[in-house]
């Protein structure tokens, strides 16, 4: 008989954007307001064990709760305040 191996658990959308708020607000010391690219955090991103995918992944959805911004560059965030709050 053959064993079946567990599934990895895939990070939720939810956990992505939260990790990604705790890199702006936690390592860099962003505030409401506060811009930075998303390149300046892809080296932690892979650091902390997430895949490119959990980071396209949590960006839509810190989008869609209003917690960052995405810049007319296509490549820069604004944290807004209720991000920072959540963070």
């Amino acid at each position: 008989m053959a064993t079946q191996r567990a599934q990895p658990t895939q990070p939720t959308p939810e956990l992505c954007a939260g990790a990604i708020l705790a890199i702006f607000v936690w390592h860099f010391g962003l505030l409401a307001g506060d811009v930075r690219r998303s390149d300046s955090f892809l080296t932690l991103w892979k650091q902390r064990g997430y895949r490119p995918k959990d980071l396209e992944t949590g960006l839509r959805f810190a989008i869609e709760r209003g917690w960052l911004e995405l810049l007319p560059d296509f490549k820069s965030y604004r944290l807004t305040k209720s991000g920072f709050v959540a963070a």
